[in-house]
């Protein structure tokens, strides 16, 4: 058995004990430094690197989203059972990726198809514990409600990783992620990630990958373009490349003309796509 079989392995069995209340984990120390730290284990739903980084001992690499922790549970479509990673108050749904829609759905990919989300009312609640949440919508598979006898039971998700090769944040691998029929959207965000480093929009020494892989997450999603984010990058490298490198205003320097349409709410100034698990 391999260690990401193992790890699975444990996780179930540890979903299967909570069925019971028990105590949380005690926290994991950090002897990386010179001075030994404590760092506390993050709940259900909350953004994480490593299996240690959670209080249920599991950091899932999947395409439902960036890494986030989680846990094996039983039974699709009804709560998970409680935890010590459920904070309290919190709400959970055990969603299943196990069986594909039709049988022109591509298969889940991730070390889990089974495993609990945090529910949500808004947008709002889920960015307040991870950043890395696009939506909080009906239980979703590439675009398609996967329990429409739900209603209107909503859950954190992030949908522009759907359908993808799931990414390592901490290397951003993200060329594998694209297909052929997108590589010139590809080759835009890359192209929108020199600029933003030659221009500063971003921090000396960015990693320009993960700039690329947010850039291109955004750009392509369930199989469409996102054509309002095409657009607004297209813009602004269009206006660089409309001014000299030299002058008083230069292809940095110059405001730019009307990227943003008013009604779409986005800003008017170049923005730093890379997502919040990768910073």
């Amino acid at each position: 058995m391999d260690s990401r079989s193992a790890r699975i392995v444990i996780a179930i069995l540890t979903a299967s004990a909570w069925g019971c209340p028990a105590a949380a984990p005690p926290p994991a120390t950090d002897t990386s430094g010179d001075d030994t730290a404590t760092v506390q284990p993050v709940p259900l739903g909350e953004q994480c690197r490593a299996d240690s980084d959670c209080v249920a001992g599991l950091c899932l690499y999947s395409e439902y989203g960036p890494p986030f922790c989680t846990r094996a549970c039983e039974t699709e479509g009804q709560p998970c059972d409680a935890g010590p990673d459920i904070p309290s108050g919190g709400k959970t749904l055990c969603v299943s990726y196990e069986d594909p829609p039709t049988p022109q759905t591509p298969s889940f990919k991730g070390d889990l198809s089974r495993f609990c989300v945090r529910r949500c009312v808004d947008l709002e609640e889920c960015e307040s514990h991870n950043r890395n949440w696009e939506a909080c919508d009906v239980p979703k598979w590439l675009g398609d409600p996967i329990y429409p006898n739900l209603g209107s039971l909503k859950v954190c998700l992030a949908p522009s990783y759907q359908g993808k090769d799931p990414v390592d944040p901490a290397t951003c691998d993200w060329e594998k992620t694209v297909t052929p029929q997108f590589n010139s959207e590809a080759n835009l965000c890359r192209s929108y990630c020199q600029y933003l480093d030659k221009c500063k929009e971003i921090a000396t020494g960015a990693d320009m990958a993960c700039c690329q892989w947010g850039c291109f997450n955004r750009m392509v999603s369930n199989g469409q373009k996102n054509d309002a984010w095409y657009d607004q990058v297209k813009c602004h490298l269009d206006v660089h490349a409309a001014y000299p490198d030299v002058a008083q205003a230069n292809s940095c320097s110059q405001p730019p003309v009307e990227c943003c349409p008013n009604s779409s709410g986005c800003p008017d100034f170049p923005e730093n796509p890379t997502p919040p698990a990768a910073e």
